[in-house]
């Protein structure tokens, strides 16, 4: 028998989903400002198709692919977890918990810390490319993370029906 989830449990998922929520928002609002000065700056044909067809690759690879398909999931499930789970710390810690850096099985946590440090090292790489490339990276980059968003918001009001 499921036990109903008490008022803790149900703020402890929505913090989960809502933090990671605004740490997409923050990243696409600084990429996609970046992105959309380096336009503004102007780009030639050949830079056009480099946005576009890096844009359709990262949001079908990233947004659609990775975030919609693999990672949302498991950041609803592991939210969802924390309506029942009772401990303080990952309730406290709930948008860590909810991507599996604190909590979950050593391999998941492993994976995690493993593709944010990626990530730290991709933003790294990508501060060292020249304008227009990092802007129309970033751009492309925010395009992707627009979509997960979408993800994360489409599949917590689902769960939280």
């Amino acid at each position: 028998m499921r036990r109903r989830a008490g008022a803790a449990g149900v703020a402890a998922a929505a913090w989960a989903l809502l933090g990671v929520a605004l740490l997409f928002l923050l990243a696409v609002m600084r990429l996609g400002r970046r992105g959309l000065e380096t336009v503004q700056a102007g780009l030639g044909p050949g830079e056009w198709v480099a946005l576009a067809l890096l844009t359709a690759v990262f949001v079908y690879g990233e947004g659609f692919r990775a975030l919609q398909r693999r990672w949302v999931p498991r950041l609803i499930r592991r939210a969802c977890a924390l309506r029942e789970d009772g401990r303080a710390h990952h309730r406290v810690l709930a948008p860590l918990y909810g991507m599996s850096l604190i909590g979950a099985p050593p391999g998941s946590t492993v994976r995690a810390w493993g593709g944010t440090l990626a990530i730290v090292g991709a933003v790294m790489l990508v501060r060292a490319i020249p304008e227009p490339w990092r802007g129309i990276t970033d751009l492309a980059v925010a395009s992707a993370l627009v979509w997960g968003l979408g993800a994360i918001l489409v599949e917590a009001r689902r769960a939280f029906r």
